[in-house]
């Protein structure tokens, strides 16, 4: 005998899985959001860089094509932060002497078993392309070269036709932290003790 279609239970299956991955997005945003409060300051008065606004920076798709459909939902994104002193009018020119603090938050992938968030430090960093201006016009680059640019993590040593870069990292299970003191301590301090020690 056939199963019954039960629509007002897929109905509230729905609505579930929405409002649930909306708390997610909230939480995710909070989260971005206590990062940028501490980070601001510390003795260094990092500033959050904006790529194209004041977001993050992810890879995304409205294409119908199987694999592009994967991309309909965000599973990971990224934010960075740059000292205000080296920062001019929200540009971030590069230079030998640049260092960026970057992180990437990453709720669902193929290679982890629970959420994560990688923490470092960007450095050496050089662009091959006059084209390219600032640090910004790499971040988006960065969504799509995720998995080589962290292929030697905790090392990054990466180039491409438009940039050079090398980096340091950490990750934490993003469901352990769960507190601002928790935030502090297992994020905020070890980024910005690496970003010291580079």
């Amino acid at each position: 005998m056939e199963k019954s279609f039960n629509k007002a239970e897929i109905i509230g299956q729905i609505n579930s899985a929405f409002s649930f991955i909306q708390k997610l997005f909230n939480e995710s945003s909070y989260l971005i959001k206590e990062i940028e409060g501490q980070l601001g300051e510390s003795e260094y008065r990092f500033q959050i860089l904006r790529p194209s606004g004041y977001g993050i920076s992810s890879r995304s798709s409205i294409g119908l094509e199987s694999n592009n459909v994967n991309l309909w939902l965000l599973r990971k994104y990224s934010v960075a932060f740059a000292e205000e002193i080296k920062m001019n009018k929200n540009i971030t020119e590069i230079n030998e002497s640049l260092k960026i603090l970057y992180f990437r938050i990453i709720l669902n992938d193929n290679d982890i078993k629970e959420p994560e968030i990688l923490f470092g430090v960007f450095y050496d960093i050089v662009k091959n392309k006059d084209s390219v201006k600032k640090f910004e016009h790499l971040m988006g680059g960065f969504e799509y070269v995720d998995y080589k640019l962290f292929s030697k993590f905790p090392n990054v040593e990466y180039e491409d036709n438009t940039f050079k870069i090398r980096g340091k990292f950490k990750k934490v299970n993003l469901l352990d932290i769960n507190s601002s003191d928790d935030l502090m301590k297992r994020i905020i301090k070890p980024s910005i003790k690496l970003y010291e020690s580079i």
